[in-house]
């Protein structure tokens, strides 16, 4: 179990939850990283983007949404990041992709290749919350 009742309104959290935080924010970086490589791949042959693509991208972004909720465990035990800047890192993370397929909906610009760069964004967002999130 991650949280402990000691009594009402005061609880424990174990050092697990962070240590799952920490785990999630490395996988962000590495996910986002080669699936932007993936799209960018896709997009320079020119190529459509393959249901597994298509699949990877909403992974990845559920992968955030599993990440914000870890977070928000951290944030209600009174465990805040370091600096402010790191939930605005983590939001901008789960929103890209739905920005970017609104975006570029009425455009004829390369899916793939769109998606394949917003994904090499979303890997420095991950970097940039994690050197916000704190110490350690």
């Amino acid at each position: 179990m991650f949280i402990t009742l000691l009594s009402p309104g005061m609880t424990v959290l174990s050092p697990g939850v962070l240590e799952l935080h920490k785990l999630i924010a490395n996988a962000l970086v590495l996910y986002f990283a080669l699936l932007g490589v993936w799209g960018v791949f896709i997009g320079v042959r020119r190529a459509r983007p393959s249901p597994a693509f298509r699949g990877a991208l909403f992974i990845g972004v559920a992968l955030g949404v599993v990440q914000a909720l870890v977070g928000s465990v951290l944030v209600a035990a009174d465990l805040r990041p370091g600096d402010n800047l790191h939930y605005l890192y983590g939001a901008s993370l789960i929103v890209t992709v739905p920005l970017v397929g609104s975006y570029i909906a009425d455009k004829k610009f390369s899916r793939p290749l769109a998606y394949g760069l917003a994904s090499l964004f979303m890997a420095g967002l991950a970097i940039r919350a994690i050197t916000t999130g704190g110490s350690g």
